[in-house]
């Protein structure tokens, strides 16, 4: 006999034992005893196996068929006997059932329920918010409040004029040095109504209270500019860094310039630039005194596009360095440099002085005669004779010269510099030409 266990109702694990002897279908089921289909109302069958005996035929005998699961004795002496799932299952409910506290009972809910309570749930976000608080129904617009809206679209139109609040900023914290600004930065409006701006002055970020600069101090590791190092003489260092791979430094440093540069209005834009950063180390770091920027690619031969000298670090020959440095970097590039201009009030002072300097020492070393194209600058025009002339007086020469030297300002070292002029690939040349 051929059958499906499916089909033939059997469970797995007797679907794997019938094929283990000549297994018989329900209606040929014959004892398997006394191999007779005879008295086939009481033949009862193993539950297990699928085996059939009449009820005198098993060991003890039945005086009945049982109404329950009933496996025969070869089944029963298994080491592992039977267990009907469905009665497992039973008896499991039932231990719950019985093992359910009463207080546990009282605190099932339905189903219904139990949605309710997740709705409320999520619509409170996470109770957080009570009923009233999450009704969504009081940011719908009122029908008073349309007519108030359709009335307000009747109305002319008003100009309303707000003066925008100027910034506070009336110091800032850089280093250990307090220093008064002189002009408007356009900071971030959290951090322009403190009246003082706190700066680090290795990284130039900018914070608003003391508290959070501590902070930063300590987690802070940047101890110099983040650029290239192109010139070192005793404590001065000069790195050069470019405005588009340091670009939040090179913003920051020129928010920081415009509390002290009145003409300065690049402050983002930084990308085309390189910024020549002077600073002073010491067993601390690489203290910052003063910078000048200039562009990668100037049509007019700008060496120079804004120049600062810290005020703490002014009147100290700082500025005419930084100068006088910019002039040695148009030597290497084979150009004739010019700063850019309008100069603020102090650059035009920095560089007369520097090129009143500049040419006593060319006058004192002058031996042979001086042509006047060398020297345009210096000629007085005489409206009599309409004739140019050149005013020397060595011993003015040799007083200011003398002046300079006293004060033991720092000179620029060219042997010192180590540096390659800026080069523009193809593709980067036209993308700021715009080609």
């Amino acid at each position: 006999m051929v059958a499906h266990a499916f089909c033939s109702e059997l469970n797995e694990a007797a679907a794997k034992i019938v094929q283990s002897y000549d297994w018989q279908c329900i209606d040929c089921k014959s004892c398997l005893v006394c191999l007779s289909k005879t008295d086939e109302d009481k033949i009862v069958i193993c539950n297990y196996c699928d085996r059939g005996y009449h009820t005198f035929c098993c060991n003890p005998s039945l005086e009945h068929i049982p109404e329950g699961d009933w496996y025969c004795d070869q089944c029963s002496s298994m080491p592992s006997p039977p267990y009907s799932p469905t009665k497992q299952q039973d008896e499991i409910k039932v231990k719950l059932r019985l093992t359910l506290s009463p207080k546990l009972k009282k605190e099932r809910k339905s189903k219904a329920a139990r949605d309710q309570d997740d709705e409320l749930y999520y619509k409170t976000f996470g109770l957080k918010l009570s009923v009233a608080e999450a009704d969504i129904q009081r940011g719908i617009p009122s029908e008073e409040d349309k007519e108030k809206f359709e009335k307000a679209l009747l109305l002319p139109e008003k100009t309303i004029s707000t003066q925008q609040e100027l910034s506070k900023i009336s110091k800032i914290s850089f280093g250990n040095y307090l220093i008064d600004t002189w002009y408007i930065a356009p900071y971030p409006e959290e951090y322009n109504q403190n009246d003082i701006l706190y700066i680090c002055e290795y990284c130039m970020k900018y914070m608003r209270s003391s508290f959070i600069t501590k902070r930063h101090q300590k987690k802070c590791t940047v101890r110099y500019p983040p650029g290239n190092e192109v010139y070192r003489e005793n404590k001065i260092s000069i790195f050069e860094v470019d405005g588009r791979k340091n670009k939040i430094y090179c913003q920051n440093l020129c928010l920081m310039a415009k509390m002290f540069l009145d003409h300065k209005t690049l402050y983002y834009d930084v990308e085309p630039f390189l910024f020549y950063i002077m600073t002073e180390v010491d067993e601390h770091g690489y203290h910052f005194i003063g910078y000048f920027s200039k562009e990668k690619r100037s049509a007019m031969n700008y060496n120079v596009s804004c120049i600062l000298t810290m005020p703490i670090y002014q009147r100290k020959g700082y500025g005419q360095f930084l100068i006088d440095f910019s002039y040695l970097l148009s030597k290497k590039e084979h150009k004739a440099g010019t700063p850019e201009r309008p100069l603020s009030d102090l650059g035009l002072l920095s560089y007369r002085s520097y090129w009143k300097t500049a040419v006593f020492k060319e006058l004192k070393l002058q031996k042979g005669p001086i042509s006047i194209e060398e020297t345009n600058q210096m000629l007085n025009h005489d409206p009599v004779t309409n004739t140019y002339s050149i005013l020397i007086d060595p011993k003015t020469i040799e007083d200011h010269l003398n002046h300079v030297d006293q004060k033991g300002y720092v000179q620029v070292n060219p042997t010192k510099l180590t540096w390659t002029p800026f080069i523009l690939s193809k593709d980067r040349l036209s993308q700021l030409l715009n080609e």
